[in-house]
């Protein structure tokens, strides 16, 4: 299980690693809006882990963010500071040596729009993020965690809408750029089928929505989906192929961003979610469906990695999943 601020970025055990960081992205704390449109800039040449920041660095976090001492080759800035950042802080990254660079501001909606279009201006190195974005809830945002993931492992500038209202910066944005593939995540009850009919009837490409029933079922969905007309999506969806996923409670959207990363790096793990203190029955179904047979020591193997102390997933839970899903018996 990987723990609070120590978990923030295990991807990179030393400073010295071939795959170090070339920027860091910074991200308010307590609004997750800013953090979810962040996540696109994880993907290369940036390399970045979201580093998520109070008002004022903590020590701990001044320590970590030397320690990985990002070398900022070829990119703008060292830093990337995503919407409502403080100055404090910005001041503290200087004070470090740090360079800096201000994407957005404290609208969540016009930053989402400012971030993808700086996504876009100065591509990741991947053809999926230039072509396709995705479009998540800026109110709630359990439906839409999934997607954060799979933003930082392909590139995808992540936009912003209300409920029942396509924000005008966000509209501007689709207008600028027709022909790219549109994929909302979440029900209606987040983004409803009114903003969805919107973006069809301006959108030259595709738009495609990932459903569910619940956060659970969306994650799940998501972890299987694949476009074949684009590439996008996990595809992980062949019985008893073994993988590897993060696995993150509903109710904690920091650290669905923070495990991100090893959707990034290592097994480019896509996020499931689940309850403290249980595993829904959609999950559930979904990885004893991919669990190989135990017929020998050889692979496929399943991994999980679980984020959060016990007071975010239970150490039952936690039993629970290495028991009758990473070690069952077929």
């Amino acid at each position: 299980m990987i723990n609070s601020l120590q978990m923030a970025y295990p991807g990179f055990p030393r400073s010295t690693v071939p795959w170090s960081p070339n920027s860091l992205v910074i991200a308010p704390v307590h609004s997750f809006p800013f953090a979810f449109t962040a996540s696109s800039l994880v993907h290369h040449p940036n390399n970045a882990p979201v580093i998520l920041v109070p008002e004022r660095l903590t020590e701990e976090l001044r320590k970590e963010i030397i320690r990985l001492s990002p070398p900022g080759k070829g990119v703008h800035a060292q830093t990337l500071l995503i919407g409502p950042v403080s100055e404090i802080v910005e001041q503290q990254l200087k004070a470090t040596g740090l360079t800096t660079l201000r994407i957005g501001n404290a609208n969540p909606y016009e930053t989402s729009a400012a971030v993808s279009k700086y996504r876009l201006t100065y591509p990741p190195m991947s053809e999926q993020g230039r072509k396709n974005v995705f479009l998540l809830s800026g109110e709630v945002f359990a439906e839409g965690m999934a997607a954060v993931g799979y933003a930082m492992h392909e590139g995808l500038p992540i936009l912003l809408s209300k409920r029942m209202e396509l924000p005008y910066e966000v509209e501007r944005f689709f207008m600028e750029h027709p022909t790219l593939n549109v994929y909302i995540f979440g029900s209606e009850s987040v983004i409803s089928r009114e903003v969805e009919t919107q973006i069809r009837t301006n959108m030259k490409g595709n738009v495609v929505r990932i459903p569910g029933a619940s956060p659970y079922e969306i994650s799940v969905n998501f972890s299987r989906f694949f476009d074949p007309h684009t590439g996008v999506g996990w595809n992980r969806d062949q019985p008893g192929r073994g993988d590897a996923f993060s696995i993150v409670p509903t109710t904690d959207w920091q650290l669905g961003v923070i495990s991100g990363l090893f959707s990034h790096l290592g097994k480019h793990a896509p996020l499931l979610l689940i309850d403290r203190n249980k595993i829904p029955q959609a999950v559930q179904n979904y990885l004893r469906y991919l669990n190989p047979a135990k017929k020998s020591t050889q692979p496929p193997y399943m991994h999980a990695y679980v984020y959060g102390n016990f007071d975010s997933i239970g150490y039952e839970t936690q039993v629970q999943i290495e028991e009758e899903i990473i070690l069952r018996e077929h």
